[in-house]
């Protein structure tokens, strides 16, 4: 993959998913520990349930190439989820433009806290749009189904 600052004009911005792409997503998922194993019956919910969600697609295979999706109050809370990029893709800046998107969105950007989670190994990516991981008094807390 070139530079993105070549390809980056050829790439769609999606709010909704096509049976395709969703095709394409769930086997997005399964390439990554975190997502593996989600079924499209579950995504599909998700994707319903869900706030504002971001694809990029490449016009020329109509292939998803980059994903995330996000839950939020519109004033309080977002939390981002799925960030994603298929990795033919990596290592392009397409990371970085999916992020601008998504904080730069109407219904987020003026939201007062907007989160997520990650790995250890990508903490320095997000601190670049101002995340941190130091929140004192603050917990990560988790109750499974």
């Amino acid at each position: 993959m070139t530079n993105l600052i070549q390809e980056k004009d050829r790439l769609a911005i999606k709010r909704s998913l096509t049976s395709s792409h969703i095709d394409q997503l769930v086997a997005l998922f399964q390439t990554e520990w975190w997502t593996k194993g989600r079924t499209r019956a579950d995504t599909e919910k998700a994707l319903q349930m869900g706030g504002p969600m971001f694809a990029f697609v490449d016009p020329e295979g109509d292939d998803l190439v980059a994903f995330a999706r996000t839950t939020t109050d519109g004033v309080y809370k977002a939390m981002i989820f799925d960030i994603i990029v298929k990795a033919t893709w990596r290592g392009t800046g397409l990371g970085a433009l999916l992020m601008e998107t998504v904080l730069n969105d109407p219904a987020l950007v003026d939201v007062k806290h907007r989160e997520l989670y990650c790995l250890e190994d990508m903490v320095p990516f997000y601190e670049k749009w101002g995340f941190t991981a130091h929140l004192p008094g603050l917990f990560f807390m988790r109750k499974s189904a």
